[in-house]
């Protein structure tokens, strides 16, 4: 059990606690039964990031108040607090 639970990279106290539940489930209408399951990782979905029509207020500690309007880039923003964090 050990080299299965290995291989999947699952806990082997997972495995037989998952064996004991399969053999002790109510059968009522038709036995359970296990069926093979591919986890892959997650697809990167591709948003389209959509142009900020308010402006984006920042409150900064120290009073400080930043407003970035829909021409604002990243790298200046950037910019900017980097130099409120140096104050």
């Amino acid at each position: 059990m050990s080299v299965v639970a290995r291989r999947y990279d699952v806990n082997a106290n997972q495995v037989f606690s998952w064996r004991r539940q399969f053999d002790e489930a109510p059968r009522v209408v038709a036995p359970p039964h296990l069926v093979p399951v591919m986890v892959v990782p997650d697809q990167p979905v591709a948003a389209v990031p959509s142009a900020p029509t308010d402006p984006i207020e920042i409150e900064l500690p120290g009073g400080y108040r930043v407003r970035v309007g829909s021409k604002g880039t990243a790298a200046a923003l950037r910019l900017v607090l980097d130099a409120v964090k140096r104050r």
